[in-house]
């Protein structure tokens, strides 16, 4: 590379980014004509913030075998990580026990900007075969990405922005059929160069049918202790209106100069998918007949900015930014009629000034603006129409005394929403509600302290990380279709804190090696959403509350928004060792274990917890495949929310133990000369048990898929 530098004048710089890129902020001075001469560079890789935060990176071949058909599928073998399901269209990670608005899901640094942290039934917009990398961060990261972060955040780098100039033209294709409800799977991409540009484009599609499963859907015994009343419709062997079929692609470019690079991408991605059927009820309009069939129809269109200027002065290191406008929508469709539109339009921008204070300390400064317009419009239109804007700063700073590190982070956070009058409706009738604007001023710290060692390290780490509330946990009055409840917000509300600490411990004795993770939580005003026992009638002129339901078809239950402390505990586990095995190569076996627990103020659990789990995993070679063996067992979780009945208190229907075997196999294929690729089966619960999953408001209607065996083939050239 070109060693010679332009001159810059940095506060010049700083301040044309600034007040282009984060609005609000702006300095009065100008930027000054910098010229670059184009030469063939790759860009460095964006350093990480926190090096001490409790993380798991995932890619190459292993990502290539655990990706599924959703980010939550994707991820839920990962220690401390819980797949929460809504049928098997939707999977969102859950991180610790923490999910929806706490866990943050972002590709190349910026939010995905779908409706995920809204409502449970709302999937991602995330293809996880176009992923390069995914990391997931436990515990608190809001200090680079705000309170929608304060249980967790999973971090994907797709590519779409090219990073470096490749050195040849690349294509990559992958195709992929599952058995179990014959889902097919095809992805491909292109990434080029001319000059100094590198170009990628990309484009995915899915199309499966209905799950098969064992055994009935609807848990019919579970049901009648939640609703009173068995359900008038189930199926046997396969969970009825389970089919999806989604499509997308995007194209990108990005320029390398002699100090840097900006690439840009613009994506589009569509998904239509079913919710499993439950019993169907009416909007105002009397009794329907047969089961209801909800699907999700959603799309996006994005288009992302990203950028990084690298400089030789004696304390700035590099100026990175990124910039993502989003449009989102989905339709609630009833039995095909379109009753409910969501809509969430974003801007999401950063701007990071990477630095190098002295020898030993670095860290990066950086600013962060949100500005989110969503809106529910419709029969079923929980949540109101609101803005919400919300800006933040931030430092990070290491101070590096090898063998000690030590970190340290702080954000201050502004927090703005203003709704519109909730608009309720019942057949004919609508009823406005007024809802207030509410300001939040959040702030969040950090430290963590390290110590590596010859033979492993140990990491502390300290949050006390804070989130202003949602949209939905604030203002949310009205019926929800694909949930089946009638929600209730909370327009009182405060602000929600995390006191976390977590400690680390990794450590190699001869072979064997190991990590423990062990955490605590202490949350401040933890909002969850309760079951109040009540249920509304939707066929009286305004909704009546009833202590019980005496028929489906006009009956939802009633789930209000609350916030009390809380306490979080738990640990993450596995221990590994390489043995020598005749005839097998690679050989290793470990074992594994987590376990979550959530106790509220008032003695009752936290809802919709995973339970413990432990496993055994082995990897192994023989001749030219690879294979890998998990298996797991999950215990029963009887520690569930609450439902207040007539006249007492009780516990929701919890889920059965049940024990999963997965089994994956794989081989390196070489065609020719610059023509190669991987072929794999993966066989996921071979002995078809019945999983229901207590993350899942849908746990009682169906369980997870059944035995399923994928096939699939990735080709380069």
């Amino acid at each position: 590379m070109n060693t010679s530098k332009p001159h810059l004048n940095i506060r010049s710089v700083y301040a044309a980014m600034i007040s282009l890129f984060i609005p609000g902020v702006g300095l009065s001075a100008e930027a000054e004509l910098i010229r670059l001469e184009a030469i063939e560079v790759s860009a460095e890789q964006e350093k990480a913030s926190r090096s001490l935060e409790p993380a798991t990176v995932i890619s190459g071949k292993e990502l290539l075998q655990k990706s599924a058909a959703t980010l939550g599928a994707t991820l839920q073998d990962e220690l401390g990580v819980a797949n929460s399901t809504f049928g098997p269209n939707v999977g969102l990670p859950l991180i610790r026990g923490q999910h929806g608005p706490r866990t943050r899901v972002m590709i190349n640094g910026v939010g995905t900007h779908d409706a995920s942290a809204i409502s449970p039934d709302h999937g991602t917009t995330v293809e996880s075969l176009l992923a390069k990398e995914i990391k997931i961060l436990r515990g608190p990261a809001t200090i680079r990405n705000g309170g929608g972060a304060i249980g967790g955040a999973i971090e994907i780098k797709d590519g779409r922005i090219p990073e470096s100039l490749p050195n040849n033209t690349k294509v990559t294709t992958q195709i992929r059929f599952n058995s179990n409800n014959d889902e097919k799977v095809l992805t491909s991409e292109l990434l080029t160069k001319l000059n100094n540009l590198a170009f990628h484009a990309d484009v995915h599609g899915r199309d499966s049918n209905n799950i098969q499963i064992p055994g009935y859907a609807i848990n019919q015994q579970d049901i009648i202790k939640v609703l009173d009343i068995p359900s008038p419709s189930n199926t046997h062997g396969y969970t009825d209106n389970t089919n999806a079929r989604s499509k997308g692609g995007s194209v990108g470019a990005s320029y390398f100069g002699e100090q840097g690079y900006i690439g840009i991408s613009l994506s589009q991605s569509a998904n239509n998918y079913g919710i499993p059927l439950g019993p169907s009820h009416s909007h105002g309009g009397g009794v329907i007949e047969g089961a209801e069939r909800v699907r999700i129809d959603m799309q996006q269109e994005r288009i992302d900015l990203k950028g990084e200027l690298f400089l030789d002065t004696p304390w700035l290191d590099s100026i990175a930014l990124r910039v993502g406008k989003s449009r989102y929508q989905h339709d609630e469709l009833n039995n095909g009629n379109a009753q409910t539109r969501f809509t969430n339009d974003v801007v999401e921008s950063r701007l990071e000034f990477n630095h190098h204070i002295f020898t030993k300390l670095s860290g990066v400064l950086g600013f962060h603006g949100i500005h989110r317009h969503f809106a529910a419009l419709g029969v079923e239109a929980f949540a109101p129409k609101t803005s919400i804007n919300s800006q933040g700063v931030y430092l990070i700073e290491t101070l590096d005394l090898k063998p000690f590190q030590l970190e340290f982070g702080y954000r201050k956070e502004q927090v703005k929403l203003d709704p519109d009058d909730q608009l309720t409706r019942f057949g004919p009738i609508t009823i406005p509600v007024a809802q207030p604007k509410r300001d939040f001023s959040p702030d969040s710290f950090s430290m963590a302290l390290g110590w590596t060692h010859q033979t492993g390290n140990i990491t502390l780490n300290r949050w006390i990380a804070r989130r202003a509330p949602d949209v939905q946990e604030l203002y949310a009055v009205g019926p929800h279709l694909a949930t089946r409840t009638y929600d209730f917000g909370n327009k009182n509300l405060d602000i929600e804190t995390l006191n976390g600490w977590d400690i680390r411990v990794q450590q190699k004795l001869g072979k064997l090696d190991g990590v423990l993770n062990l955490f605590k939580y202490s949350a401040e005003n933890y909002i969850y959403q309760s079951n109040t026992g009540n249920k509304y009638q939707t066929d009286a002129v305004l909704p009546i509350p009833k202590p019980v339901c005496t028929r489906l078809t006009t009956c939802l239950i009633v789930m209000q928004q609350a916030q009390q402390d809380a306490q979080f505990h738990g640990y993450e586990l596995e221990v590994g060792l390489p043995l020598k095995m005749p005839g097998l190569r690679k050989f290793r076996a470990s074992v594994f274990a987590d376990q979550v627990r959530g106790v509220l103020d008032d003695g009752t659990y936290v809802p919709r917890l995973a339970p413990a789990r432990q496993g055994l995993f082995i990897q192994t070679g023989f001749d030219q495949w690879e294979a890998d063996l998990r298996y797991t067992h999950v215990q029963a979780q009887e520690r569930t929310g609450t439902m207040i009945k007539v006249d007492q208190i009780e516990l929701e229907p919890g889920t059965d133990s049940y024990n999963k075997i997965d089994i994956a196999i794989r081989r390196s294929v070489t065609f020719s000369e610059g023509f190669k690729g991987d072929f794999f089966i993966n066989m996921r619960n071979i002995t078809n048990a019945e999983v229901r999953n207590s993350t899942s408001f849908l746990r009682y209607y169906s369980p997870e898929l059944g035995r399923n065996i994928e096939i699939g083939m990735r080709l380069d050239f």
